[in-house]
């Protein structure tokens, strides 16, 4: 069975002011928000609204706990009731936000080997956190991609350990290591050590396949996290 990190109960809402709205690839953007005293550990989500609004939906949180300001990386789902409701948000707009939910944490000093990061599309965010939490953090972070424009912001990650997993043929220089196609394929080309910590994030499909190739790399199952996206 596959360890998935916990979803306790809902906080109440607060509001928060928009502070920025910046696009960063394909239909996704990264909204800025106010940080209004609120608390989280790295790898924590939160579900974020209009206020006065009942529909929400969950983001892991983007930023570091270290910085003065919350954000969130979205992806634009056409039709989505939420999503396209951030998108258009501009500077000084007030959304609620109730949080920080999940455990999908680490502990650097816990680990007994290298951490391996998984994620695909916007599941990259909470691997992003960490890499900005934890500056000498030992990882490898596999990020699946169909383009390059998909790579949001990857210039953050040390580009010797990150790999970048393109399935599709936009695949333009982006100064690090480029797999021509996804992380499983990757993965089974690439042995994994039993001791990393694994850490997968993103679609459903991948971490069950991701997962089945860590096992029979003899990965323990209680070395194996996963958060998923959709």
């Amino acid at each position: 069975m596959i360890e998935t990190a916990q979803h306790p109960h809902r906080a109440r809402s607060s509001v928060h002011k928009v502070l920025d709205n910046r696009s960063v690839g394909e239909a996704a953007f990264v909204l800025r928000l106010e940080r209004c005293g609120l608390s989280f550990q790295a790898g924590q989500w939160i579900n974020l609204g209009r206020r006065g609004s009942v529909e929400r939906r969950e983001y892991t949180v983007y930023s570091p706990p270290a910085a003065d300001y919350i954000e969130v990386l979205v992806k634009e789902v056409e039709g989505g009731l939420v999503s396209t409701e951030l998108r258009r948000c501009r500077p000084g707009d007030a959304l609620a936000v109730d949080g920080p939910h999940g455990s999908f944490c680490i502990d650097p000093r816990s680990a007994a080997g290298r951490f391996l990061f998984i994620g695909t599309g916007t599941g990259v965010s909470p691997f992003h956190c960490f890499a900005l939490s934890h500056p000498g953090l030992d990882y490898a972070l596999l990020h699946g991609a169909r383009s390059a424009r998909q790579l949001y912001e990857h210039e953050v990650f040390d580009p010797r350990r990150f790999i970048a997993c393109i399935s599709g043929p936009d695949r333009q220089a982006i100064g690090a290591q480029v797999h021509a196609g996804r992380v499983t394929s990757f993965l089974r080309e690439h042995p994994v050590e039993p001791t990393r910590l694994c850490y997968l994030c993103g679609n459903s499909d991948m971490i069950y396949e991701c997962y089945a190739v860590l096992r029979q790399y003899g990965v323990p199952a209680s070395r194996i996290l996963a958060e998923v996206y959709f």
